[in-house]
């Protein structure tokens, strides 16, 4: 009777782990066949299958720098356009007259006073012997004011003061009121040296200064001088006034 071969009991424990080893399924995959790694904490993982959508990075940033231009130069044509404004406001401020300061227009009083004296029964006095830098015609007329024909010259001081004269045959009060109305009331007489020689002018004084030589009896002509120059600026304004030829 033959004699069954030993089995070895280290062979026996390796055959029966073998048989507990579960097998693995086919589908599921192993490290040979590669896990798709685990994403990160927060990343997201790619949908598989799912279309990547194009990238519009390059006409964006084309339209944006676009729009950043145009926004450049709007604020640029709005400084432009500001500065321009600024420019010719300053123009127009630097081209209109000072206020405070009277206009010297040079006057041709000659041109006038021979029509004056060849029209009046009263000799007319005129500034044209002293006129140059120092007085300053800026009118002479001969036409009607305040009612009364009237022969008047205005002229700028050496101390940049107004003085006028003013002579007439029909020296009514309106016309003496409109004349003296801002040299207020009656303050006395004053002795003046006229072409004429001394005289006493009745005197004004208020805002401005003003003094009136009535004719002689038997004569016609009424004179007034007035202005805003002080007393001895129309004192010397008179001594220097010259009958017309």
């Amino acid at each position: 009777m033959s004699r069954s071969p030993e089995t070895n009991p280290t062979t026996r424990e390796e055959t029966a782990q073998d048989q507990e080893r579960p097998v693995p399924d086919q589908d599921e995959p192993t490290q040979d066949q590669g896990v798709e790694p685990v994403p990160h904490r927060g990343q997201t993982a790619p949908d598989e299958g799912a279309d990547t959508p194009p990238t519009t990075d390059g006409p964006q940033q084309g339209e944006d720098k676009s729009v950043a231009r145009l926004r450049n130069y709007s604020v640029q044509n709005m400084v432009y356009s500001l500065l321009a404004v600024l420019a010719l406001a300053f123009a127009w401020w630097a081209l209109m007259p000072n206020p405070d300061q009277l206009e010297r227009r040079p006057v041709e009083v000659d041109m006038v006073s021979p029509y004056a004296a060849a029209e009046s029964d009263f000799p007319v006095w005129t500034p044209e012997a002293f006129l140059g830098e120092d007085w300053t015609a800026n009118f002479a007329t001969f036409e009607t004011h305040a009612g009364s024909l009237s022969w008047r010259v205005g002229l700028v001081t050496p101390a940049g003061e107004y003085v006028e004269i003013s002579q007439t045959a029909q020296a009514t009060p309106e016309w003496v009121g409109a004349l003296t109305e801002k040299a207020g009331e009656q303050v006395g007489t004053r002795t003046i040296t006229g072409p004429d020689g001394p005289a006493e002018w009745t005197a004004y004084e208020g805002e401005e200064r003003a003094v009136v030589l009535e004719p002689e009896q038997g004569e016609v002509g009424t004179t007034l001088v007035r202005g805003t120059a002080g007393w001895p600026e129309i004192e010397e304004f008179i001594g220097k006034l010259e009958v017309a030829g």
